[in-house]
């Protein structure tokens, strides 16, 4: 068992059974789901932190939806939608995936936990890309840094 604190980038290992990312800002977790990938791992637990991507870009896009017609409202949909589509991404990655709370509101709003758990069977890749382009145009989303960064390796 060895625990690096380092960039993920900069963790050179190529063996990786098991990817624990606690509070990765924003794209951080997204590297680490890529580094989890890239490695085979058998296990990706992260617990994002600071979703700023999506919502960034999104600024100036208009969007006919009142929960985005407050701030705090808007930056939790996104939160939502990030983590979402992470999911469907790990999905076409052939992981199975679950999201849950995994500590009390009264501690932090930061909560959310992302597990993926490697499988074989195999997946409806185009049904889940489908989901995933859905969910990218109902919300005005080009592209999330995690199709970005695995898209490269293709």
């Amino acid at each position: 068992l060895v625990f690096e604190q380092n960039t993920i980038q900069k963790f050179g290992d190529s063996k990786i059974d098991v990817l624990i990312a606690l509070h990765a800002c924003d794209t951080a977790t997204d590297d680490a789901i890529f580094k989890g990938f890239s490695a085979n791992a058998k296990l990706i637990i992260c617990a994002p932190c600071c979703h700023k991507q999506l919502r960034q870009e999104s600024k100036g896009k208009p969007i006919e939806n009142p929960l985005f017609k407050h701030g705090i409202f808007k930056e939790r949909q996104y939160e939502m939608i990030t983590d979402t589509i992470r999911a469907l991404i790990m999905e076409k990655h052939n992981y199975q995936t679950k999201i849950f709370e995994f500590i009390s509101n009264e501690h932090t709003r930061k909560n959310v936990m992302l597990v993926g758990i490697k499988t074989k069977e195999k997946i409806e890749k185009k049904d889940v890309q489908t989901n995933i382009d859905s969910l990218k145009e109902a919300y005005g989303v080009e592209k999330h840094y995690l199709e970005t960064i695995t898209d490269k390796t293709k």
